[in-house]
């Protein structure tokens, strides 16, 4: 996949068949958003390109109320790539992009992109204060016979909702990793570097990887979870704590992950946290033996879930 950081890095996209959005966590809806377009592309024998945002705009109008991020601009990258798009243009959130017009930033597309149709969905909004939306996009193309097919908000199965990134951060908020998983059409992630810890889980019998808590990211509420730990294009079956330990004095909240069946050293490694299922909330216990006894309950309970999928 071809990736441009301006509308003037684009190149070899004449013709294009744009797929129109912010996107933000590339969840199912915005998906099918995608998918169309690489349709109405291979009908066309044209590439298929996104054009979207690295950031949501208020990290640039009012960065206190800036939502919790379902992804990375690099993991929005992978997932907008395993769709099977052709190019990206992920634009920088800047006050000057925030201060176009609609119709500017819709003659940006037509200049550099020529684009032989947009597809997009049906609650976009774009240009100076989302000035801009679904119909005025179809007039201002159309005028230069560009066609613009506005899809319906995909919705969610067996409810009348439509499938969003604000129902997915609240469902992940929750700790509703499942049907999380359900509307984003794989596991939600975080990503982060493992970092030293205390090494209290090795004294413990359970040793863990512990990850810093990224600060503009969505995530579960404190407790136990089932998940996979990725690192170097592999992942491992394994359960996560979130939280600060209340068991033991002087802790921060923190995102420890015991990887089942694995030793090794793997400090400083990029990993991929996947999100599966939530066990139970943090618990605060009277000695370190209840603890263990508990996280060795939880570990049974890992194991069983991932032997339920066939996997061992």
């Amino acid at each position: 996949m071809q990736v441009f950081h301006s509308f003037q890095e684009i190149k070899d996209c004449d013709g294009a068949i744009v797929a129109l959005g912010t996107f933000d966590g590339v969840h199912l809806g915005h998906q099918k958003v995608m998918r169309t377009a690489m349709e109405k592309a291979a009908v066309h024998k044209v590439k298929s390109i996104v054009v979207t945002f690295e950031s949501h705009p208020l990290s640039v109008l009012c960065p206190d109320k800036e939502p919790p991020r379902l992804a990375t601009v690099e993991q929005k990258e992978q997932y907008i790539a395993d769709v099977g798009i052709d190019a990206l243009v992920l634009l920088p959130v800047t006050k000057h992009l925030l201060d176009e017009s609609p119709e500017e930033f819709c003659q940006q597309i037509l200049d550099y992109i020529h684009p032989l149709g947009i597809v997009v969905g049906s609650n976009f909004t774009y240009g100076k204060k989302a000035a801009g939306n679904t119909a005025s996009l179809t007039a201002f193309m159309g005028a230069y016979g560009v066609d613009v097919n506005v899809l319906h908000l995909l919705e969610r199965p067996g409810r009348a909702v439509p499938i969003s990134s604000t129902v997915i951060r609240r469902l992940v908020l929750m700790g509703h990793m499942e049907t999380t998983a359900a509307l984003l059409g794989r596991p939600f992630e975080v990503t982060g570097k493992v970092v030293v810890g205390d090494r209290r889980g090795h004294l413990i019998g359970f040793p863990t990887a512990n990850m810093l808590i990224p600060t503009d990211m969505a995530l579960p509420p404190d407790g136990v979870y089932i998940t996979e730990l990725g690192w170097d294009g592999t992942f491992h079956q394994a359960m996560t704590n979130i939280g600060a330990n209340p068991t033991f004095a002087n802790q921060y909240r923190r995102i420890e992950t015991h990887i089942l069946s694995f030793q090794g050293n793997i400090y400083d490694k990029k990993v991929v946290l996947r999100f599966l299922k939530r066990l139970r909330p943090e618990m605060q216990f009277d000695s370190t033996e209840d603890l263990v006894r508990e996280m060795k309950s939880d570990e049974s309970k890992t194991i069983n879930y991932f032997q339920s999928l066939g996997l061992k």
